[in-house]
């Protein structure tokens, strides 16, 4: 593996984001995560601190573009005069989801558990929080929770499950999920399993009708996929996803938490 000490060291705060992903399905393997750096970042070090900065400075940059999407319209008074409040907040959730995705590459070229696993687990929560409000997209949905469920699982394995190549930071026992670590991530895995079946429910229901813009139809129809969305063939084979939703993560923690000796996982 190259050495990328430097670049992906975070040396700077504003670190470009990392190119997208190759689209990944169940049937797909192995470049859905990028590859990590050699070695964890060093607690305390000024390239940890650049990578925290980072991170949390790209999450509350989404979480600010996602309230922006409900002042669309609003106006605001500026002396005599009154104008519309100019607004980039999210039209749909695909864009949300690149953004989402781009911050779990930056996390997962980190390659310390130390910090994979608590942010990976605020990307879960803002998908979980974020997803109700947009019309199901089930392309940029699936192939969002698919990386996050290969993190999480080669987290609680150690080594990349898709690969088998073995992850830094988890020589002698060490960047294992603790047991609170691995309760609060199946919370997350079953409270987003519920709500991507409600928001896939309400896909093309009164309930679930909201705003299609260009930018969802450009989303959607490069797909060939996409395009028989509400044909019988289509329409089976994303309910097979929704329904696979972290399938390899709930495999794991039932094997790590359920067990009465909880061995293979520490």
């Amino acid at each position: 593996m190259a050495d990328q000490s430097e670049a992906g060291g975070f040396l700077h705060p504003t670190l470009p984001s990392p190119p997208a992903s190759t689209i990944a399905s169940s049937s797909v393997a192995p470049s859905i995560l990028p590859s990590p750096r050699d070695h964890p970042l060093k607690p305390g070090s000024s390239k940890e601190s650049n990578f925290i900065e980072y991170v949390e400075r790209k999450l509350l940059e989404i979480s600010g573009r996602y309230e922006r999407r409900f002042n669309v319209g609003l106006r605001e008074h500026s002396g005599r005069s009154e104008q519309t409040v100019p607004s980039n907040g999210y039209e749909n959730f695909g864009e949300l989801a690149v953004d989402l995705e781009n911050v779990i590459d930056v996390i997962w070229v980190s390659g310390t558990p130390s910090l994979q696993t608590p942010y990976l687990l605020n990307v879960a929560l803002a998908v979980t929080t974020y997803l109700p409000s947009f019309t199901f997209t089930p392309r940029q949905t699936i192939q969002l929770l698919q990386k996050l469920d290969i993190s999480f699982s080669s987290l609680l394995h150690g080594h990349n499950v898709e690969t088998g190549e073995a992850l830094p930071g988890f020589d002698g026992g060490r960047g294992k999920l603790t047991t609170t670590e691995k309760v609060r991530v199946r919370g997350l895995v079953e409270r987003t399993r519920v709500a991507v079946i409600v928001a896939a429910g309400k896909l093309g229901s009164a309930d679930g009708e909201s705003r299609v813009t260009e930018t969802d139809e450009a989303l959607t129809t490069d797909d060939d996929m996409m395009e028989g969305l509400e044909d019988d063939a289509s329409h089976g084979r994303w309910e097979m996803e929704v329904a696979r939703v972290y399938e390899r993560t709930l495999v794991d923690l039932g094997a790590a938490l359920d067990s009465s000796n909880n061995n293979g996982y520490g």
